[in-house]
């Protein structure tokens, strides 16, 4: 899909999320697009996975028309801190998101075969889309289910001696199992 030509734009890049909510028809309809920042801590389904919430989300929802459907593309840029599943340190996780959602009205089919190549996702169409529900939604699917440095040291003693059972995590075991 092509980048989208905006006609009008409604908030300035870099500033505050300003709306709470967004007539998304009307948005596809008239080709026009939304930006700003949301704050981490307006996503309280993400803060309880995050370690920082001081920071922000850089967020542009553009509408558009294409073959009689009404589109939006959703494109989220940022960076996360959370904690390494591996070593329990702090991991910076960079999150870009770039998402075209098919609006779907009331009473019309969903487009199953079009969505089978995860080119594009269907959403309800709505004249009230929460803007900040939708950012939090796609951020929580885009998020590893373990975030991990690539190369990291694993907890415990630096240069911890290998023996026979491994490591020496697993003596304690190789000692239960010989009583």
């Amino acid at each position: 899909m092509e980048p989208m030509e905006p006609v009008e734009s409604i908030g300035a890049a870099g500033a505050v999320w300003a709306l709470a909510t967004v007539n998304g028809l009307e948005l596809a309809r008239n080709g026009r697009f939304v930006q700003g920042n949301v704050p981490l801590k307006w996503l309280p389904n993400l803060a309880d996975r995050l370690l920082e919430l001081d920071g922000s989300l850089a967020v542009r929802l553009e509408g558009s028309q294409s073959e009689e459907k009404s589109l939006l593309r959703l494109v989220i840029d940022g960076t996360l801190l959370l904690q390494c599943q591996r070593c329990l340190a702090n991991v910076r996780l960079p999150v870009q998101v770039n998402s075209v959602l098919q609006l779907i009205s009331a009473g019309e089919d969903w487009p199953d075969e079009e969505l089978m190549d995860d080119d594009m996702d269907a959403i309800d169409a709505s004249e009230v889309l929460d803007i900040v529900g939708l950012v939090e939604n796609e951020v929580l699917l885009a998020l590893p289910l373990a975030p991990r440095h690539e190369q990291c040291e694993l907890p415990g003693e630096f240069g911890a001696a290998e023996n026979e059972y491994g490591s020496t995590s697993f003596l304690a075991l190789a000692a239960l199992k010989k009583h």
